[in-house]
């Protein structure tokens, strides 16, 4: 198997083939990642695939000295789905869609099931959108911890901090989300 970096030289030369190739790498992953955030199918189907067109488009900007291509590619769909949550028209249709709108997926059988499930959907969105409020090195981080799991360790060595301010920096995020929410 080609290895990343040899992929996205042979991308910055031009080539589909190597596009395809970390496309496929790739999709699953970042689109669960996304869909996490959002709780919906067809929006994270669409933030998935404007992060890949963004990736592939910036590529002659990607320095694989400063991050691996995977690394970069959450970065950017990170920036997708907080772009996202503070978008006009995320903020403008918040209070116009029904509940009943969401998409359920078709294996729950019970309305139990169903309430849970829309209930959880509704508590990330406003995770989310508080969480995109704040500066994005803070938003980078609450992200990385709640739907990439990596550890403190992994983060502050992805971001280039210590640990403790890596730490100090998330347990504030949740300090203001639990605020907010209770408000």
């Amino acid at each position: 198997m080609m290895s990343d970096a040899r992929l996205t030289r042979r991308m910055k030369l031009g080539s589909r083939n190597a596009a395809d190739k970390l496309f496929d790498r790739y999709y699953r992953e970042i689109y669960a990642y996304i869909y996490r955030q959002c709780g919906e199918r067809e929006l994270a189907l669409d933030l998935t695939q404007e992060t890949f067109t963004a990736a592939f488009r910036g590529i002659r900007g990607y320095d694989e000295k400063k991050a691996g291509f995977r690394t970069w590619l959450y970065r950017i769909a990170g920036n997708k789905v907080t772009d996202h949550y503070r978008s006009k028209a995320y903020r403008a249709g918040l209070y116009e869609r029904p509940l009943e709108a969401l998409s359920v997926e078709p294996a729950i059988e019970s309305d139990g099931d169903i309430t849970e499930r829309l209930e959880q959907r509704e508590e990330v969105r406003k995770i989310m959108q508080i969480v995109s409020e704040h500066e994005l090195s803070l938003v980078r981080i609450f992200q990385k911890k709640c739907f990439e799991e990596l550890t403190f360790a992994e983060i502050a060595s992805e971001l280039g901090l210590s640990e403790g301010t890596v730490k100090t920096r998330y347990y504030a995020m949740i300090k203001r989300i639990r605020k907010e929410l209770a408000e």
